[in-house]
């Protein structure tokens, strides 16, 4: 997914992408971890977002393989 397509987790330094077996791509949060306010798996695109700081231009989102887990 194109970084303009996901808002501002495509530069967030606090996103992980998480990548299943089908092919669908995941954008997690983790500030979701230890503060509330913050959703695991945001809606996208996040336009607005308390808790952005962008992330360093030669750093990549960790990506993580989720198996075949399905998202709803």
């Amino acid at each position: 997914m194109a970084e303009h397509a996901v808002g501002l987790c495509g530069t967030c330094r606090w996103v992980r992408i998480a990548k299943n077996r089908r092919g669908s791509v995941f954008y997690r949060c983790l500030r979701a971890d230890t503060d509330p306010r913050f959703l695991k798996y945001p809606p996208l695109p996040v336009l607005s977002c308390p808790g952005f700081d962008r992330r360093d231009p030669g750093d990549d989102a960790l990506a993580e393989s989720d198996g075949d887990r399905d998202q709803s």
